[in-house]
């Protein structure tokens, strides 16, 4: 019976709040996450056509984090996603979770106009989460269907059986 309660009871007792993907190589909480999707809130916010929260460019953001950035590189990529809310408040002198959806994006800005005078990390990390997002939603599916449809190349068109002179000029 103690035993049951033993393995039950740390389930009852941990944080609510679950990171919504597996991620073996990076250790991140919930609201870390929601960091993350915050910023891709604003940086390519939802309007009559999804943004980079809703095709889920701050999963794909955490993806290539835990997937491609070196060990070193994820410790400080890690450091500056824990230190960006007290640098954001630093500098704007206003904290950018606490501030509604609409007041976040002059937060984000004026963040930005001084970002040098951020920390390292806070930079490294600011500057790798806004280029992954907008990686992610660039490559989104939703992205390559409806607003820029991938084509194959060489195309429609392309007729491979197409005779040529011996005069005509090629690429080679």
């Amino acid at each position: 019976m103690a035993s049951a309660a033993a393995w039950i009871l740390p389930s009852c007792i941990s944080d609510p709040k679950k990171v919504s993907i597996a991620l073996n190589r990076l250790s991140i909480t919930g609201d870390e996450e929601d960091l993350i999707g915050d910023i891709a809130e604003v940086l390519i916010p939802r309007t009559d056509t999804p943004g980079a929260r809703e095709t889920s460019a701050h999963i794909f953001t955490l993806v290539m984090v835990a997937d491609c950035l070196s060990k070193t590189e994820q410790e400080t990529y890690l450091k500056g996603m824990r230190a960006f809310p007290d640098e954001a408040l630093r500098i704007t002198g206003s904290s950018f979770q606490g501030s509604p959806a609409g007041e976040r994006l002059q937060i984000l800005t004026a963040f930005e106009q001084d970002l040098e005078s951020a920390g390292e990390d806070t930079r490294m990390f600011y500057e790798t989460t806004r280029n992954y997002i907008i990686q992610g939603y660039t490559s989104s599916q939703y992205f390559l269907t409806e607003v820029k449809p991938y084509k194959l190349v060489p195309g429609a068109g392309y007729d491979g059986c197409a005779l040529i002179s011996i005069d005509q000029k090629t690429i080679s």
